[in-house]
C-alpha cells in the first residue's frame, strides 16, 4: 500500500512548482529585474496607447497591422489609469504561473513521474529565456502559455471526451490566432476540422457543441481577416508579410547588387530603403493616401511626434500596408532572380532560431541584471557555446539587422528539436498505421513543426523569440516519446518472457490487452 496516494503526490508536486515560481520571482525582483512597459508605445505589436485608452472601439475596428486581441487587452487595462502598470505586471506573473502549472500538468498526463515533471517544469520556469519575456510587455509570453494550456485541455478531452474540453481547446487556439499573426486562419481551420472529426464518434449533442465552437472560432478569425481587407486591402490578420519576406530575400543581397537591380528596373527603388523605416524615408517613393479622419490610420508616429525611438512609427498607417505590398513584389522578384539569397536568409534564420531567446535585443536591460545566471544556464543547461556578445538595447544596425547575429548556439536545444521533429513525425505515423489515438501527439508535433517552419521560412532577425512558443511543447513531446519508448521496451521484454513460459494463446491475449491500453 502506498504511504502517499498518487493524487496527493501530484498535488505536492504542483505545490513545489508554485513555490519555486514565487521564490524565483521574488529573487528576480530583489535582483532589480523590472517589468518593461516600453512596448506600450515602442512596439510593432501595439498602436498608439492614447488611442487604445481613449478611442478603443474605433481604433480596433481600423486595426490592420496586428490581430486585435492584445491591443484590446492593453486598451482595457489602460482605462484603469495609473494602476494599469501593476495590473499588467500581475497579469504577466499570472500568465507565468499558468504556463508553469500547465507544463507540469501536461508532463504528468504523458506519464512522467512527479519528480521528473517538477524538475523539467522548474528548469523551464527558472530559464532566463522564459522569465525575461515574463518581464517584457509583449504578446510572446501569453501566446506560449496559451499553446501549453491548449495541450493540457486537449489531453483532458482525449481522456474524458467531454465537449467542454474541446470547446475550451478551440477557444484557446482562437485566442492565439487573434493575438499572433503567425498562427494563420488556415492553421486554426485545420485544428477546428480535426476536432470536429474527432468528435464524430461522440454523442450527437456533443458533436453539435464541438462543431458550433469550431465554426465560431473560425468565423471570429475570418472576420478579422475580412476587416483587414476592408481597411487595408489585404485579407490577413497582419499587413506585414511583405516586410518579413523582404528581410529574408531582397535584403540578403549586398547593397551594390540591389542598386544594380534597381537601375535595371528589376527591383523597385524600395529595395534600397530598409523595411519598417519611418515614413519620411519613403516620401519620394510613395504618394500618401488622403487622410481618413481616423487617427489610427493617419498618424505618422505614436505618442510623441518625434518618432526617434525604435518602432515609434505608427505601422498601422495606411501607407505601410501599401509599402508592404511593394516589398512583397520585390521579394518575389528576388526569389526569381537570386534564389540563393533566400536560402542564405533561411540558413541565417535557423541559426538565429537556435540561439537562446534571452539574447533578443529588447531584453538587454533586464538581461544585464541576471547576466551571470544567463551565462551559467546557457552553458550548463542549454549546452550553448560561449559568447562574449551582449544584445544591444536597440535594434541592430541596418547592415546587421537581416543577418544572423553573433553568439552561441544552444546545442541541446538543437538536439531536442531534432528529436521532437523527426521522432514526433515517426510516432504520429506509427499511431496512424495502428489506428491508435493520435490527436494529442499530432497537436504537439505539428505545433512544433509549424512554429519551426513558419518562423524560419518567412522571417529573419527575431527567430529565437519565436522559439519561445514551442519550447514547452518540445519538452513535453520529448519526455512523452522517451517514456513511450521505455514502455514499449518493457512490453517487448515482458512479452518475450511470457511467451517462453506460458501457452502461446495466453501470451497473445496479454499482448493484445497491453496494446489496447
Amino acid at each position: 500500500m502506498e504511504l502517499v496516494p498518487g493524487r496527493a503526490r501530484r498535488r505536492l508536486g504542483a505545490l513545489v512548482v508554485v513555490v519555486a515560481f514565487v521564490t524565483s520571482r521574488v529573487a528576480l525582483w530583489l535582483a532589480g529585474v523590472d517589468f518593461d512597459l516600453r512596448p506600450i508605445n515602442d512596439s510593432f505589436a501595439l498602436v498608439d496607447a492614447a488611442l487604445l485608452r481613449d478611442d478603443l472601439f474605433t481604433t480596433l475596428v481600423n486595426l490592420h497591422v496586428q490581430p486585435p486581441l492584445f491591443n484590446l487587452a492593453v486598451g482595457l487595462g489602460l482605462k484603469l489609469g495609473p494602476a494599469a502598470l501593476h495590473v499588467f505586471h500581475a497579469a504577466f506573473l499570472g500568465v507565468g504561473l499558468a504556463l508553469a502549472l500547465g507544463m507540469y500538468a501536461a508532463l504528468i498526463r504523458v506519464g512522467a513521474g512527479v519528480a521528473l515533471a517538477v524538475v523539467a517544469t522548474t528548469a523551464l520556469v527558472l530559464s532566463p529565456s522564459v522569465f525575461l519575456y515574463e518581464h517584457w510587455f509583449h504578446y510572446d509570453y501569453p501566446v506560449a502559455a496559451l499553446l501549453c494550456l491548449a495541450l493540457v485541455v486537449l489531453q483532458r478531452y482525449a481522456e474524458h471526451r467531454r465537449p467542454l474540453d474541446a470547446c475550451v481547446f478551440l477557444g484557446l487556439l482562437t485566442a492565439v490566432a487573434l493575438t499572433r499573426s503567425m498562427f494563420h486562419l488556415a492553421w486554426l481551420g485545420a485544428w477546428a476540422t480535426a476536432l470536429v472529426l474527432a468528435a464524430r464518434h461522440d454523442a450527437p449533442r456533443a458533436r453539435t457543441v464541438v462543431t458550433a465552437a469550431a465554426i465560431l472560432g473560425v468565423a471570429a478569425v475570418a472576420g478579422v481577416y475580412a476587416n483587414s481587407q476592408r481597411v487595408a486591402g489585404q485579407f490577413a490578420s497582419s499587413t506585414t508579410m511583405g516586410v518579413s519576406l523582404a528581410k529574408i530575400t531582397t535584403f540578403q543581397l549586398d547593397e551594390k547588387v540591389r542598386s544594380d537591380l534597381v537601375a535595371q528596373g528589376k527591383l523597385s527603388p524600395l529595395a534600397l530603403v530598409d523595411p519598417a523605416s519611418p515614413l519620411a524615408r519613403y516620401r519620394l517613393l510613395l504618394s500618401p493616401h488622403p487622410p481618413t479622419g481616423v487617427p489610427a490610420l493617419d498618424e505618422v508616429a505614436k505618442g510623441s511626434a518625434e518618432a526617434t525611438t525604435a518602432f515609434r512609427s505608427n505601422f498601422n498607417n495606411r501607407d505601410y500596408a501599401e509599402l508592404s505590398d511593394r516589398y512583397l513584389a520585390d521579394a518575389v522578384a528576388t526569389l526569381r532572380l537570386h534564389p540563393a539569397a533566400y536560402l542564405q536568409g533561411v540558413f541565417g534564420a535557423v541559426r538565429t532560431f537556435f540561439r537562446p531567446p534571452s539574447t533578443f535585443f529588447a531584453l538587454a536591460s533586464n538581461r544585464e541584471r541576471v547576466d551571470a545566471l544567463d551565462r551559467v544556464y546557457g552553458l550548463a543547461v542549454l549546452a550553448r557555446t560561449a559568447s562574449a556578445e551582449h544584445p544591444a538595447p536597440q535594434p541592430p544596425r541596418a547592415a546587421d539587422r537581416f543577418a544572423p547575429p553573433p553568439g552561441g548556439t544552444a546545442w541541446l536545444v538543437v538536439g531536442a528539436y531534432g528529436l521532437a521533429l523527426v521522432g514526433g513525425a515517426v510516432w504520429v505515423g506509427q499511431r496512424l498505421r495502428r489506428r491508435r489515438p493520435v490527436l494529442v501527439v499530432a497537436f504537439s508535433w505539428s505545433t512544433v513543426a509549424y512554429v519551426t517552419a513558419v518562423g524560419n521560412l518567412l522571417e529573419i532577425g527575431e527567430n529565437n523569440r519565436f522559439r519561445l512558443y514551442s519550447d514547452p511543447l518540445v519538452v513535453v513531446l520529448v519526455v512523452a516519446m522517451v517514456l513511450a519508448w521505455r514502455r514499449h521496451r518493457r512490453r517487448v521484454a515482458e512479452g518475450s518472457h511470457t511467451s517462453a513460459s506460458m501457452p502461446v494463446c495466453h501470451a497473445a491475449r496479454m499482448s493484445a490487452t497491453a496494446e489496447r491500453s
